[in-house]
């Protein structure tokens, strides 16, 4: 395999970096499951437009209940 097929996209490198720097903040990736009505709720909340993604209500969900600022 050639040197640019190893190399990684623009978009992976731009990920790569993105998730350095929210480390570097002080955060953590996690992955979840939620149950399908939970789900249906979040996508009720982003279609509304409450929340702009899923990750938005999420994100503000979990900080709502275990952030202590």
């Amino acid at each position: 395999m050639s040197e640019a097929a190893k190399a990684p996209s623009p978009a992976a490198r731009w990920s790569a970096a993105s998730k350095a720097k929210k480390r570097a903040r002080g955060y953590h990736e996690t992955t979840v499951f939620v149950h399908e009505d939970v789900r249906k709720a979040i996508d009720q909340a982003v279609a509304s437009g409450q929340f702009k993604t899923r990750r938005a209500a999420m994100e503000r969900a979990i900080e709502a209940m275990f952030r202590r600022d």
